[in-house]
């Protein structure tokens, strides 16, 4: 009877005991194999010594067990469980699994600066494509935002090569309502904003196109924060009622 893992060949001789052969050389081994049953061996004994040893803090240990609970938060533990010894923070450095499992990027601080009239500044994004398309073909849309107010516009598109068409005719509808010219448009400098006919008719405008740091929608956070709260409105009226997803818009 053998059993082998990869490379090495385990030969059962008997019942009194084995051979480990590996390399052609055979080594008489000490354990015992005293009673066969069925078609297993079943050995006596237990090993006396542990064949790998890891120095590691019982500040550690239940620190991984505990799914990479907070250092700080381990003393707090024997109030919760019984049997619980005395855990003491005892770590230096950083632990590599926290780095990278849960690393995050920190908040940006809310920033104070407000537009002192309407136009000064305005917020602009795009949400979609959606899952389903609106009747009449419609996937996605762009908002503009007062900064001064809040007021939001909607524009349905069928493509995100349409924003340079709805914003010439968001930019004429306001400019002739309030008697007053956009001065500067804030972006999350995506793609469907950086074509050179969109640059040019900002150019020839005179509106300053304000873009984020890339990456960083944290930065536009005025205009995701109103994006999350229309589609959270637009699902909870359509879940309510047992509509179908394409009266999304």
């Amino acid at each position: 009877m053998t059993n082998t893992f990869g490379a090495l060949s385990i030969s059962l001789k008997d019942v009194t005991g084995f051979t480990l052969i590996t390399n052609k050389v055979s080594i008489e081994f000490a354990l015992v194999i005293h009673v066969r049953e069925g078609s297993l061996y079943r050995l006596l004994g237990r090993p006396s010594q542990a064949l790998l040893h890891d120095n590691i803090s019982l500040c550690e240990l239940w620190h991984y067990i505990f799914g990479h609970l907070h250092y700080r938060a381990l003393p707090t533990l024997k109030r919760m469980f019984t049997g619980l010894s005395e855990l003491h923070v005892e770590h230096d450095g950083i632990c590599r699994g926290c780095a990278l499992g849960k690393n995050a990027k920190g908040s940006f601080p809310r920033s104070d600066d407000k537009s002192k009239g309407i136009l000064d500044i305005v917020h602009s994004d795009v949400c979609g494509p959606m899952i389903v398309a609106y009747l009449g073909g419609y996937l996605c849309y762009v908002i503009f935002i007062y900064d001064f107010s809040g007021k939001t516009w909607i524009f349905f598109m069928k493509t995100e090569d349409e924003v340079l068409d709805r914003f010439q005719e968001f930019s004429a509808q306001v400019e002739n309502l309030v008697e007053k010219k956009i001065k500067v448009l804030r972006l999350d400098n995506g793609g469907e904003y950086n074509f050179d006919d969109f640059s040019d008719f900002c150019k020839e405008a005179g509106i300053k196109k304000d873009s984020i740091v890339p990456c960083n929608p944290q930065q536009n956070g005025f205009v995701e924060r109103k994006k999350r709260s229309i589609m959270e409105d637009v699902e909870a009226m359509i879940h309510g009622q047992n509509l179908p997803m394409f009266l999304w818009a």
